[in-house]
């Protein structure tokens, strides 16, 4: 196979490699990005239930207020009981004691009620503080086996840029222009394509015969008369050293 050939298939390689590498070390923002979620997600279920029991100590610390206010209104008019002369003042009396009991218990009623939320939230805060320590040890987890996925992609990165480099250095500087141009201008950076079964496996269109047979040699740089990618027949394609 013809030297500038064979080294312009072995680049394409090395630069398919190379954008599927760039590809997923691309990701890793993303993937950072979405733990990052996680954590807020997390955190932010916490506060609520760390809010919903302030707000329900608050509201009981009210409530008790408003029952030691209820408490200290029916003693006093209980202690005024003793000022009523007559019996239609005495039972409008007994009628506001009674309705300020009824008041009271409702109150009372109601604190029950706000202990039984103080006691769920404060099991609740118990549970999530638990679920937040457990998802944050898994997101560290997760982000340092990303890390040191996208650690290795860096190091692999580097061999296939040297790699590059040396192959780089080996192709003619019109060779490699041309293949440069092609590079950047044809679909999915594939600037050399298989001749394949008389026709262009980048364009599949039709090769025409005499050229074929030329493609089938190796013995130089062809290209593709319809789309212009550099041609080679995979057939005789001799293993590359090491």
């Amino acid at each position: 196979m013809d030297q500038q050939l064979n080294l312009l298939i072995q680049l394409q390689e090395i630069d398919a490699k190379l954008r599927a590498l760039a590809a997923q070390k691309k990701r890793l923002p993303e993937f950072l990005a979405g733990l990052e979620r996680r954590r807020e997600a997390s955190k932010t279920d916490l506060d609520k239930v760390k809010e919903a029991l302030q707000t329900a100590q608050k509201n009981k610390r009210d409530r008790d207020q408003d029952l030691e206010a209820g408490a200290q209104k029916v003693e006093k008019l209980k202690a005024h009981s003793a000022e009523i002369k007559n019996n239609k003042e005495y039972q409008a009396l007994l009628k506001e004691i009674e309705a300020g009991e009824q008041e009271n218990k409702a109150i009372e009623d109601s604190i029950l009620g706000l202990m039984e939320k103080i006691d769920a939230a404060a099991q609740g805060i118990t549970a999530a503080e638990q679920r937040s320590r457990d998802e944050e040890a898994a997101l560290a987890a997760e982000q340092k086996q990303l890390e040191a996925e996208f650690a290795k992609l860096d190091e692999e990165m580097g061999g296939m840029e040297q790699a590059r480099k040396e192959t780089v250095g080996k192709v003619q500087p019109t060779v490699l222009a041309q293949y440069q141009k092609l590079l950047v201008s044809k679909a999915g950076g594939v600037a050399i394509a298989e001749a394949r079964g008389e026709a262009c496996s980048g364009c599949y269109m039709s090769i025409p015969p005499q050229v074929f047979v030329n493609v089938k040699k190796n013995e130089k740089i062809i290209t593709c008369p319809h789309c212009g990618r550099i041609l080679f027949f995979k057939e005789v394609i001799a293993p590359k050293n090491g």
